[in-house]
């Protein structure tokens, strides 16, 4: 495996917006970027787990991103966007990739899903959120994150959908990309219904059942199996199944 640490992707603040690019010594077809957790104010790029995805023969982008207290809404999701673009711009430079799939957990994973479904945070580089080949959302908040209320002021407990929600971006006019969606049978309060919740708005609006697949982590706590060594064939096994199923740049 080669490593190429803390490369910059955006102007506003380097120290934290910076990535490691991680490559198999063989050619590859698949990147996968990835958001760490830690609830938008704490967590970073350095995930064993996830970096171990070049033994099946990934490239791996983990970035960090502007967190609280520095940040504010919607700076984190601007980051996550930029890391995309960057990948598109400059993944070709170190192996020429056919298939970008983005994923996080937590914090990340609730970035992921703002990518996924509101489409002008990558819309403003010009990529389609389908212009990703799948998003891996691992036990997001998919109503308005509780940090970003405790910005706005208000009791980080509440149940609010808006446009910092990622949920709140599904209606009748969406384009669903691929999604893989996890969350933990014992995890944090509601964040198992608030995943139910997300899963049956899709089905509502008419998401594809194809599109769409849900793993629920028996027998552990919130985003706990990131840790354990299954955790990058898990990973591995989703990728290689919508690869499988659909083709993409052609």
């Amino acid at each position: 495996m080669n490593c190429i640490k803390n490369m910059v992707y955006g102007s506003q603040d380097p120290e934290s917006q910076v990535l490691d690019l991680y490559l198999p010594e063989e050619e590859c077809s698949d990147l996968l970027i990835y958001f760490h957790g830690g609830g938008l104010e704490a967590g970073d790029k350095e995930v064993p787990t996830v970096i171990r995805l070049t033994e099946y023969g990934k490239a791996v982008i983990s970035a960090n991103y502007r967190m609280y207290p520095k940040a504010v809404y919607p700076q984190f999701i601007e980051d996550a966007a930029a890391v995309v673009q960057w990948a598109r711009e400059h993944i070709g430079s170190y192996k020429p990739v056919k298939n970008i799939f983005v994923s996080g957990s937590s914090a990340g994973a609730y970035l992921t899903a703002m990518l996924a479904f509101a489409p002008d945070y990558l819309g403003q580089y010009g990529i389609k959120t389908t212009d990703i080949t799948g998003y891996i959302i691992d036990s997001a908040q998919t109503t308005t994150h509780f940090n970003v209320l405790r910005e706005r002021g208000l009791d980080t407990k509440r149940i609010v959908v808006d446009e910092a929600a990622p949920v709140y971006h599904i209606h009748e006019n969406t384009v669903f990309p691929n999604i893989m969606v996890l969350v933990s049978d014992n995890d944090m309060p509601c964040r198992l219904e608030q995943n139910l919740m997300f899963l049956k708005t899709l089905e509502m609006f008419g998401c594809p059942a194809e599109k769409v697949t849900y793993r629920l982590m028996g027998g552990f706590r919130h985003c706990e199996y990131v840790r354990t060594d299954g955790y990058p064939g898990l990973l591995n096994d989703y990728i290689e199944k919508i690869k499988s199923e659909e083709k993409h740049y052609d």
